[in-house]
């Protein structure tokens, strides 16, 4: 069951040998993700988004999408 709206939040620990990491949300929650669910490289302090699915082992993130850094415009061409 997913629950569609979209959260922050931010990579508070990976693990590769259980091939799994954890999310901690904006209210503090911590969120369990799968690694081979995640399309794009991930770190540690990775800024995310995500939804929630609810599952048999409770709360986890799918769709986990690393934020893209917002770049400033340059000032230089001012």
């Amino acid at each position: 069951m997913f629950m569609s709206d979209k959260r922050r939040g931010e990579v508070i620990q990976i693990n590769i040998e259980l091939g799994i990491g954890i999310i901690m949300d904006e209210n503090g929650q911590d969120i369990h993700f799968r690694l081979d669910t995640i399309p794009n490289e991930i770190e540690i302090n990775s800024k995310v988004t995500f939804e929630i699915q609810l599952t048999a082992q409770g709360l986890s993130a799918m769709n986990v999408e690393v934020e893209k850094e917002k770049l400033w415009p340059s000032l230089c061409n001012l």
